[in-house]
């Protein structure tokens, strides 16, 4: 296992009382699906598959607020990487810290690419999480922030997805199944299926949707409070998002 720190680069200065320190990007020699683990104290996390890429790219950046003026470019969070060998493949491990924050103004903003992304795991304190392209299993937990998945590949494994205070939108394609047990406390829960069978089962209401498509068994656990869960399956989950930009692979 190797082990790789980001190196700061003080080259972008934010404007509006914000401070952008740029950590250098990191390729990794990596084959095949890998599976991808971040944990953050905080801020903007992209999981991104993206078949023009070279084994994995990392890239991260500290974003701190200032108090009445742009704060001085200093570097306040560390971040390493590392790739595992597991018993399905390579995982990414993508680890961000920061210790000297008492009043929470320094976020990260991690972007995670590679050509085949198979299995994400996600443990944020705050902030948005985008996971595009991606297939297996999904375990992701934030706050403060939206929670967005769309993938135009088939999605029939285990989903835990548990957020405060923030949306969540789950897109995947019509072959794909579960077993959804949604609740959004101070929201709503919806499923819009427009390809294949779903059951409502007892128990739903407006805030809590139970239901099962397409006979899937594999559970859908999604949890937020003070936001909504919006569950879509159709043919082109990508290509029917409203404002969606297929450009997204660039990013």
């Amino acid at each position: 296992m190797v082990r790789i720190c980001f190196i700061a680069l003080f080259l972008l200065s934010g404007c509006r009382a914000t401070q952008v320190v740029s950590l250098n990007e990191v390729a990794l020699a990596t084959t095949g699906p890998v599976g991808v683990y971040v944990q953050s104290f905080g801020g903007s996390v992209s999981i991104i598959a993206d078949p023009t890429v070279l084994g994995t790219i990392v890239s991260a950046n500290q974003h701190e607020e200032g108090v009445g003026a742009v704060p001085v470019a200093r570097l306040y969070m560390e971040c390493s990487t590392f790739i595992e060998n597991g018993p399905l493949g390579e995982v990414i491990h993508v680890n961000a810290v920061c210790d000297n924050d008492p009043l929470h103004l320094v976020t990260a903003n991690i972007v995670v690419r590679a050509q085949d992304i198979h299995g994400v795991t996600v443990l944020n304190r705050s902030g948005d999480i985008i996971v595009q392209g991606a297939s297996g299993p999904l375990h992701i937990e934030t706050s403060d922030g939206s929670v967005r998945v769309v993938t135009p590949l088939v999605m029939n494994e285990d989903v835990l997805i548990e957020n405060r205070r923030g949306d969540i939108i789950y897109r995947v394609r019509s072959e794909s199944s579960g077993l959804i047990d949604a609740t959004a406390i101070g929201g709503e829960a919806t499923l819009d299926l427009r390809q294949g069978n779903a059951v409502i089962l007892h128990g739903s209401t407006g805030d809590r949707l139970k239901a099962q498509f397409n006979d899937g068994v594999n559970p859908l656990v999604m949890r937020t409070f003070q936001g909504d869960i919006r569950i879509h399956v159709n043919p082109d989950p990508i290509g029917s998002e409203p404002l969606f930009s297929t450009d997204w692979i660039s990013w």
